[in-house]
């Protein structure tokens, strides 16, 4: 496992910044300053303070058809459900060409576009996706880098994501319509089974990760769905090692229900606004040179009659 670092005691001063790894005692993770973290199935879960939902969807192995069932009186926001309706959606969106029976609808693409971008990459030691979710980005980037870190806020999403990275076939529950679900399956391929990841349950905008160590820094389809974008800019900046690159996504559809108005990016072209920052280092420890650039398209299947369908700004930027 890539070595963790302790989010609750880390310390920045403008000259520095302190932090202690965390040792494995077991299914936990201690700091030297008292602090603990749990690994649950295998995935660390290492957040300060620990988030309230994170606890509340720790879940069991259950038959698709079982899960259905917990969820089929509602109501649609409850925290189980909205679990299986966000496993069905990603699921399907990064794993549906290798799915049984494939998706159906609307929506029923995969990520081709996305992929193709990350398939070209060439090789690099150590890299870290954050906002990783259900893992076929991931299986990807591990393809082409000696280490990857895997970070996401969603322990179901992990869990799935790192059965299927071992290579083992998971059953899922596919939203049909409303809170009706049917089974499918995913097996993933040969080519896609790694063994080089460390998958971590945690918060974006403050991972427990040692920075500017990461010759790829990876966030897709995440500024817009945390509440603080510049944040993350910043964090995936420090991150980066010097020489290193930067791979972002985004279709910038802000919600008022993820973040304030004061945080939104670049008003009506929000590409431009971070393509700029990137280039100009506003606000980050260096100036970015944008090495590719693209819009592309992203689909999300939510069940068998409806979908939505994005066109992502897509930029690849090296650290000068």
């Amino acid at each position: 496992m890539t070595e963790l670092v302790c989010p609750g005691c880390r310390t920045r001063t403008p000259e520095r910044l302190d932090v202690r790894t965390l040792s494995r005692d077991g299914d936990i993770l201690a700091c030297a300053c008292g602090r603990r973290y749990p690994i649950v199935d295998g995935v660390p879960i290492v957040m300060a303070p620990m988030r309230a939902e994170i606890a509340s969807v720790i879940e069991r192995d259950l038959a698709p058809e079982v899960a259905a069932l917990l969820v089929a009186d509602g109501p649609d926001d409850a925290p189980y459900a909205r679990l299986l309706e966000h496993l069905s959606i990603y699921l399907d969106a990064q794993w549906g060409d290798h799915a049984t029976p494939p998706p159906d609808g609307p929506g029923a693409g995969h990520a081709a576009a996305l992929l193709a971008k990350l398939v070209a990459l060439p090789r690099v030691g150590l890299a870290v996706e954050l906002g990783c979710s259900v893992g076929r980005f991931t299986a990807e980037l591990a393809a082409r880098a000696d280490e990857v870190v895997a970070v996401d806020l969603h322990h179901g999403a992990l869990r799935r994501a790192r059965r299927l990275l071992a290579g083992e076939p998971i059953d899922y529950a596919r939203r049909v319509a409303g809170r009706h679900y049917t089974r499918a399956r995913i097996t993933p391929p040969l080519q896609l089974v790694s063994d080089n990841v460390t998958f971590v349950c945690g918060d974006a905008l403050d991972p427990p990760l040692i920075p500017a160590v990461f010759d790829r820094v990876i966030a897709l389809n995440l500024l817009d769905s945390i509440a603080n974008p510049r944040q993350l800019l910043s964090v995936v900046d420090a991150l980066c090692a010097p020489g290193g690159e930067l791979i972002l996504a985004s279709p910038y559809t802000w919600q008022s229900s993820v973040m304030p108005e004061h945080h939104r990016i670049g008003g009506a072209d929000p590409a431009t606004a971070v393509r700029q920052i990137l280039e100009q280092g506003l606000g980050l420890g260096t100036r970015y040179r944008i090495e590719d650039e693209a819009d592309v398209p992203w689909t999300l299947r939510r069940d068998a009659r409806s979908a939505a369908t994005y066109c992502i700004h897509y930029m690849r930027a090296r650290a000068l």
